[in-house]
């Protein structure tokens, strides 16, 4: 299924996770690189927002004349994403054939005559919180629903969505009160967050000890209520940091 080594291929989606990417960009790195080996195609991701519902969130690969129609879809719409969801359980259609087999309503947007559909439940804390699909050309072994790397890539898949989620809420609260909160050096750290420095080299800029950096972020971290830097500063500037 996945031939990359796979603490390789899941350092490497964990640390993509922690950059916040866009969910576009999210998809665009599972299906150029995380799923590379079985010539990945194409992909979309729903997040259920809202009880009975699949919102999607991004695609890549899909042509937006197949997609827009279905922005949102009631979980009892069938379709492989949103059984998947529904159900719990990953599905594989070694092509399109097959697929229409089982949903022939779908015949109308599928006019290719090759290609994997294979969809997946995201779980956080053994919830679904949404769901996975992708195209690829080449069909995945049969124990790939088991395996330690599907597995791996679902599970960070549910934390890219519970980030997602979470950002999208703290993005809504007023945070101008929680900014007083924060002392003349903390609101400094939060602008060098800009610059990507280690802990050390922001101690040795602002002249004070890695410890104190430390317990700074800390406490910058609990007032915002996020552990992402870029999260922090994007929130910091609505509240009026410059």
């Amino acid at each position: 299924m996945l031939t990359t080594n796979t603490t390789e291929l899941l350092a490497d989606l964990a640390k993509t996770v922690l950059d916040d990417p866009k969910p576009d960009q999210f998809l665009s790195h599972i299906v150029n690189k995380t799923l590379a080996s079985i010539d990945a195609r194409g992909a979309i991701l729903g997040v259920i927002e809202r009880e009975g519902f699949l919102d999607l969130q991004g695609t890549y690969g899909c042509a937006n004349d197949l997609v827009d129609p279905y922005m949102r879809i009631p979980l009892w719409t069938p379709m492989p994403i949103t059984d998947a969801a529904r159900s719990g359980e990953i599905s594989i259609f070694k092509s399109p054939k097959e697929m229409i087999a089982m949903y022939p309503h779908l015949s109308q947007i599928n006019e290719t005559e090759a290609g994997v559909t294979i969809s997946a439940p995201i779980k956080h804390r053994n919830t679904v919180i949404g769901a996975i699909g992708f195209i690829s050309m080449k069909s995945p072994s049969d124990e790939f629903p088991n395996t330690d790397t599907t597995q791996g890539v679902l599970a960070l898949c549910g934390l890219y969505i519970r980030n997602l989620l979470a950002n999208k809420v703290v993005t809504q609260k007023d945070y101008s009160t929680s900014m007083q909160t924060l002392s003349p050096r903390q609101k400094q750290i939060i602008k060098l967050f800009k610059e990507d420095l280690t802990t050390d080299q922001m101690a040795e800029r602002l002249k004070y000890s890695s410890s104190t950096i430390k317990q700074d972020i800390i406490k910058i971290y609990s007032v915002f209520g996020v552990n992402s830097r870029n999260v922090v500063v994007q929130l910091a500037e609505k509240a009026g940091l410059s």
